[in-house]
């Protein structure tokens, strides 16, 4: 397997705010465009903050030299233009996010400036609060118009801000994420500010699909900075954002050095494609019964559970019940459109029963968290597809669940995860954008009872990182720490588990340390692992392979 990204570093983590202060005025953003026409996710993620309640865009200013979707670099070579198209065409989704859209629509005729040139003489409005640029504005030009500085989106670990070549050097380079997030110019002599740093998958075949990852995530982080300047004021760049001293100028290679890359990403297209053709990717269970579990990565020892080649097994939840021990697991058969819950009753002697259905809907389920509450059994099986987080109660042991209710509605969230602290709920899943993927961002939501009222986190999203975000089992105790295991999803979904150290969980804030990672360790085929959980002295974990697709 691939080497996974390495652990981020104490700069990753997510910082203290200063304590909410007294309502105040909305923030007013000016927007200073090279021409009408930007990148449409720019465009919808700026049409966000025209309709908020903590900030308002009081001008558009556009340079009348441009009338299209430009990059700071200037147009990217034919070759890597040609590329895109085709990428496009074959791996991109619904959305091309780099489509242009006006961005004069956002505000009334009235607060529209066209001029020559964008500098810091171009509006007489003195009370800006940010200046936001887009395209190729020079932002030193802009230097003193905005009290907060000028902003815009970065990308890379360059934090490049030419958006059009956002992913590109992921891609010719093979890298395994592509970060994002909104670079501030404060002025000459200070130091340039990032401000929620986010890491998306970067896919190494195609880049219309890294832009799937990026750019509807990233879209949402102009309109977060703005809510979390304005509740704190100025303190905010101290404590939430992270000082840069480097360039932001994204360079490609020379033209040989593009062709041999591009040649490259040509294989690499080539061997996924014979990849999927003679083999079948397969989730397996496997457990063991130890005092003990140190999570090595390593199966030896582990009874292997291996599903027909019809279907996966995968997500393994286990439970002791009256002395006796049962795996609670998604199962999908290949041929269906949707997994269900599966259980199976495993002994100390490697034995185990046939497993058996104990709950279907008609949209997909997986995940099958389970916690007892008031002396009762309940799962809250991911059921994302239904735009919901939902609670069953067992009514009978093992295979009949009722619905009880609906926990969180309309959100497109994976593998909720219950921890219970004193007299406190707190629950940990992944939430997708539009278009976007669901495995980057990090939610919580608490509740003073089971079946009470969840309410989302003021941080929210409290981490945004495709590398150690989605929960991977129950959170547990290890050296006197609160360990909650996450999935790294690059360079491929289920490449890992990061175990993170939780270092505050409370009302006001949450902030946790990664501290290992969990890979496999390349025996018997073993490609990935993405879920850990114990029940006693019963540890399971799942284990991703291929398998031929034809013959024995």
């Amino acid at each position: 397997m691939a080497a996974v990204s390495p652990i981020p570093g104490a700069s990753a983590g997510i910082r203290p705010f200063a304590p909410a202060r007294a309502a105040r005025a909305k923030l007013r953003i000016a927007v200073f465009a090279d021409g009408a026409l930007q990148p449409r996710w720019m465009v919808e993620a700026l049409a966000r903050v025209a309709s908020c309640e903590y900030a308002e865009i009081v001008a558009i200013v556009t340079e009348s030299r441009g009338r299209t979707a430009n990059s700071q670099a200037g147009t990217p070579p034919w070759l890597l233009r040609a590329y895109a198209k085709l990428d496009r065409r074959v791996f991109g989704g619904a959305t091309d996010w780099l489509q242009p859209a006006d961005v004069r629509l956002l505000v009334p005729a009235a607060r529209r400036h066209e001029v020559a040139h964008a500098d810091s003489t171009t509006l007489r409005d003195t009370s800006i609060d940010v200046a936001f640029a887009l395209g190729t504005i020079e932002d030193a030009a802009l230097d003193g118009i905005a009290r907060y500085g000028t902003w815009r989106y970065c990308f890379g670990d360059e934090h490049g801000v030419d958006h059009a070549l956002a992913g590109v050097r992921e891609l010719l380079e093979n890298r395994q994420t592509i970060a994002s997030a909104i670079r501030i110019r404060r002025g000459a002599g200070l130091d340039d500010r990032i401000a929620h740093p986010s890491w998306s998958r970067a896919v190494g075949f195609s880049l219309a699909r890294g832009h799937d990852g990026v750019f509807p995530k990233t879209a949402k982080f102009v309109a977060r900075a703005l809510r979390d300047l304005h509740e704190n004021g100025a303190a905010w760049f101290d404590h939430a954002t992270l000082a840069v001293r480097d360039t932001h100028t994204t360079r490609l290679p020379g033209s040989a050095s593009l062709v041999r890359d591009l040649a490259r990403v040509g294989g690499r297209i080539a061997q996924r494609t014979l990849e999927h053709v003679t083999t079948v990717g397969q989730w397996t269970l496997a457990y063991r019964f130890v005092d003990e579990e140190p999570w090595s990565g390593s199966l030896e020892h582990f009874v292997r559970l291996m599903p027909p080649k019809d279907r996966f097994w995968a997500d393994p939840f286990p439970l002791e019940h009256h002395g006796r021990h049962y795996i609670f697991f998604e199962e999908l058969p290949f041929a269906a459109e949707r997994a269900h819950i599966s259980v199976m009753e495993v002994k100390r002697t490697g034995e185990h029963s046939t497993p058996v259905r104990v709950l279907e809907r008609d949209y997909h389920l997986s995940y099958p968290f389970l916690l007892q509450d008031g002396g009762e059994l309940f799962m809250i099986p991911e059921t994302a597809h239904n735009r919901a987080i939902e609670l069953y109660r067992c009514v009978r042991f093992p295979d009949l669940w009722k619905f009880e209710r609906t926990l969180v509605r309309d959100v497109w969230c994976a593998d909720a995860t219950i921890h219970r602290a004193g007299d406190r709920w707190w629950m940990f899943a992944t939430m997708g954008e539009e278009g976007g993927e669901i495995n980057d961002e990090l939610l919580i939501f608490s509740a003073d009872r089971l079946q009470g009222e969840w309410k989302p986190h003021r941080r929210n999203p409290v981490k945004s990182d495709v590398r150690s975000a989605r929960p991977a089992g129950r959170l547990f105790m290890q050296g006197g720490e609160l360990i909650r295991p996450a999935q790294i999803c690059t360079p491929l979904y289920g490449s890992g588990i990061a175990l993170n150290r939780v270092k505050r969980l409370d009302d006001a804030d949450y902030l946790e340390e990664e501290v290992r990672r969990i890979v496999p360790d390349g025996e018997h085929g073993i490609l990935g692992l993405h879920t850990i959980n114990r029940a006693g002295a019963l540890s399971v974990t799942d284990a991703f392979l291929r398998r031929p697709r034809f013959g024995a």
